[in-house]
């Protein structure tokens, strides 16, 4: 049997059992003592049971609970707790004293956002603070099925999704200081069509963005190396194993005195990244806040601290990478440490 059960009556009967008395609960509640006995009459009509005894001849209520009346009062005190912790938790959610938000940051956005993460959470302490660290490309599923808050996209958004731009750097070919790319301004793609190429995992929206320029321009690139880890990649530049499209704002960080860097042209390609949600998903109060400090401090056109490119190879941090190098058609897949030193040469002599 189906019952609904109006808590603003349940609240009523909670209160003359606490009161011991119609005309006191009216009064506290601000109502009508008819108001109040009609409220108490439909409880009892949904129930199907008397709730309080009658008083002599019938005439008037006493406030002594029946059995059932008892029962439903332990339960209706159950049911009104759980209503409170209900606003509770709404108002808590909204003046952010609880909550969760889940970020998509690709490697390098992680690190490029540390300082906002770190204000986010030192002003909404109690929100809890979740990561998918994957390429560009896994975040944007992400996103598409819900699993994820917000997070960060490289170039153009799908008509579903919304961002706020946050960075935007052109692309430039990073070679080698003593190669005849030395002293170029400005390559067009074409150019680099006998060149080895370093490019990035294929989850990677910038691996895509670059072999998707060199075969509209007429070629495939030769890629002979893959890694989710841009100084590794700068690393296989210096060591002449091949040659890297990376944004202006890195390379301008590497040592000038081994690297050469080119701006791309013909197409113009740039790095442009956004903050990006899913606008068929209600926003919670803690993505608001988020997005609210990244408008608030975005580096979109302006130059950021770049101090975390200055990281010296012998760092502390060390992750697992697998890369593939194709020396004389002979794919090899080798196992790295990136962040210990290497010797790229060691590789080519297959040590």
């Amino acid at each position: 049997m189906e019952c609904f059960v109006d808590i603003k009556s349940l609240t009523m009967f909670v209160k003359i059992v606490q009161l011991q008395s119609f005309t006191r609960t009216a009064e506290e509640m601000c109502v009508t003592q008819p108001t109040i006995s009609k409220a108490i009459h439909h409880l009892e009509q949904e129930m199907g049971v008397p709730l309080f005894h009658k008083g002599q001849a019938g005439r008037k209520r006493d406030v002594v609970l029946t059995y059932m009346g008892e029962q439903i009062y332990q339960h209706a005190l159950v049911i009104l707790e759980e209503e409170q912790r209900i606003f509770e938790t709404v108002a808590q959610v909204r003046h952010l004293k609880q909550g969760k938000l889940i970020l998509g940051l690709p490697p390098l956005g992680s690190v490029l956002l540390s300082t906002l993460i770190a204000k986010f959470h030192k002003q909404y302490p109690n929100i809890e603070l979740s990561f998918l660290e994957v390429g560009a490309t896994g975040i944007e599923d992400a996103i598409l099925a819900k699993t994820i808050d917000v997070g960060i996209l490289l170039g153009h958004l799908k008509p579903i999704l919304s961002g706020i731009p946050i960075m935007d750097s052109p692309l430039c070919l990073l070679s080698r200081k003593e190669t005849h790319w030395k002293d170029r301004k400005s390559i067009s793609l074409i150019e680099l069509k006998e060149e080895s190429f370093l490019l990035y995992a294929d989850t990677f929206s910038l691996n895509h963005m670059i072999i998707r320029a060199a075969n509209d321009v007429g070629f495939e690139p030769k890629v002979v190396c893959k890694s989710s880890q841009w100084d590794f990649i700068a690393k296989m530049v210096e060591s002449d194993v091949g040659i890297a499209l990376l944004p202006k704002i890195y390379c301008e960080q590497l040592d000038q005195e081994k690297y050469n860097i080119s701006i791309m042209q013909n197409p113009n390609l740039n790095w442009t990244l956004s903050m990006a949600w899913n606008t068929t998903v209600a926003m919670s109060p803690a993505t608001r806040a988020w997005l609210k400090i990244i408008e608030e401090n975005r580096v979109y056109d302006r130059k950021i601290n770049t101090s975390f490119f200055q990281r010296d190879v012998n760092s502390e941090f060390c992750q697992k990478e697998y890369v593939g190098i194709n020396y004389d058609n002979d794919l090899s897949i080798i196992e790295v440490n990136v962040g210990v030193p290497i010797d790229v040469d060691d590789f080519k002599r297959g040590e």
